[in-house]
This record gives structure tokens, sequence and C-alpha cells, in this order.
């Protein structure tokens, strides 16, 4: 897989994206972001770097991960935004850990993933 392969709107290949270097993932996300014109806020790095984190946790085969990822698309959520909401998960701990400066509660997070709910993510049409 290269930068240029990335699409963040069908999964790469868990072998293909964990042989990346975690510095190219995030320039393919970016790239990816920028060749669609997707938002990123305020910061592309910040933003590719969560899809990252998302990704790699999906190719890793991460249990709490999949299992809402999977919820979440057969409710007919598309994959960018399925990404972004198993995100919020993520930056949510992060800043927890942060904020608290406590250890990162993997249970806690998993909790948050099982329970992470497709209806609030629909996009309005």
């Amino acid at each position: 897989m290269t930068i240029k392969d990335y699409d963040v709107a069908n999964p790469p290949s868990p072998e293909d994206w964990l042989a990346m270097d975690e510095g190219a993932r995030i320039e393919a996300v970016r790239e990816a972001h920028e060749r669609t014109r997707s938002p990123t806020g305020q910061n592309a790095i910040a933003h590719a770097t969560i899809h990252v984190i998302v990704e790699s946790r999906l190719a890793e085969g991460h249990t709490a991960v999949v299992s809402a990822y999977d919820r979440f698309r057969a409710a007919g959520i598309d994959r960018h935004t399925t990404i972004h909401a198993l995100a919020s998960v993520v930056t949510r701990h992060i800043m927890a850990v942060l904020e608290q400066q406590a250890a990162f509660d993997q249970d806690a997070a998993d909790r948050d993933f099982e329970t992470l709910d497709p209806a609030a993510f629909r996009r309005k049409r």
C-alpha cells in the first residue's frame, strides 16, 4: 500500500496498513482528505493522526473497536462517519489522560465503544 492508495471510504487491508510506517499512515490519511476535500478542522495532521489510531485498532482486530465499526456499518453509517464516531471515543479518552494525568483506561474505552450509538451519528440528508 502506498500513500496514494488510502481511501477512507474503503478499508485498507490490515496487512498492508500495518506494514506502513506510522508517519506514512498519517500522510496517507491527510492526503486522502485533501484529495477529496474532506474537512479536517483546524489541524489536518491532528485529524489524520486520530484517523490513524482508529484505522490501526481496526487493522489489529481490537474487538471492541471492530464490533462498534461493524454495528455502525450494519446500521448504514458510511465508513468515514463511522471512523469519526470511533474517533470520538479515542479523543475523549486521550483528553481524560491529559486532563486527569491518569493512566489510559482500556476497559472504560471498550465500554464506550460498546455503547456508542449509530443513531447519534446519522448524517442529515
